[in-house]
């Protein structure tokens, strides 16, 4: 079942799924950047559990915000979710982007959460010297392609600096770059539900590096590491990643 919700004035997109499952808890997936909650839906049809998958602003079914977002914005747009909705015992699952949202929510609501999955995570700052190189880029390249048929040329340049997903969500530059710019080390360390740390093996995006360092951060956090998979390691390997989910989730 596929729904709707005002949450910060945004009109937010969700789907429900094994909504007959009267148990206490309930799983909530939270997609990636340049993703949207149909990626999870593979994933949650496989599951007994009461499970909902939400568009952030900005993505998939859900209006796009007016003004930049940071990580803690989206966090209060998923603690609203879960309290409008009146989710018990919830467990987050959340990807990339969406991980950095579930450390977030997880290290300053943690009456609301029951378990934390964080899936080929993203939550440490990007290399400081590569921000600055895209910010400088947008400075000085901007003007000079503003002509429309000089924009496929800007755009190969914003890609050799690897700064793909800045380009692709122009609506959302400067909310990229605030999500991108924080590091979450501190909150981290205050998480204190248990906490599943699930990366792929070949991950290049959020490296096994990234996952080894929140292991030590987060207290009471396991590591999985997925052979042959890489960032979106639940699609490569689903039988092995549905495996882990339900053994951590049980």
């Amino acid at each position: 079942m596929n729904g709707q919700i005002i949450i910060k004035n945004l009109l937010v997109n969700y789907s429900v799924l094994n909504q007959e499952n009267q148990a206490s808890k309930s799983l909530l997936f939270l997609h990636g950047w340049r993703s949207n909650k149909e990626i999870w839906l593979p994933v949650i049809s496989q599951l007994q559990e009461k499970s909902y998958a939400i568009d952030f602003p900005g993505f998939g079914g859900s209006q796009t915000p007016s003004t930049p977002m940071t990580v803690g914005d989206y966090a209060e747009v998923v603690k609203e979710f879960i309290e409008k909705l009146d989710l018990k015992n919830t467990i987050i699952v959340g990807h990339s982007f969406g991980g950095r949202v579930g450390i977030k929510l997880a290290a300053h609501h943690r009456e609301l959460i029951n378990k934390l999955i964080l899936v080929d995570s993203a939550g440490f700052a990007m290399d400081f010297n590569k921000k600055s190189l895209i910010g400088t880029a947008a400075k000085i390249v901007s003007p000079f392609f503003k002509p429309k048929f000089m924009q496929p040329l800007r755009k190969k340049i914003y890609e050799k600096l690897g700064a793909e997903d800045y380009v692709a969500t122009p609506e959302l530059q400067k909310t990229f770059v605030n999500i991108i710019g924080e590091d979450l080390t501190e909150d981290m360390k205050k998480i204190t539900c248990p906490t599943l740390i699930v990366t792929g093996e070949n991950d290049i995006d959020t490296p096994v590096v990234f996952g080894k360092k929140m292991n030590s951060l987060i207290p009471n956090s396991q590591l999985e590491i997925l052979k042959d998979a890489g960032h979106f390691s639940f699609v490569d390997k689903p039988m092995e990643f549905n495996q882990i989910l339900n053994n951590f989730i049980k």
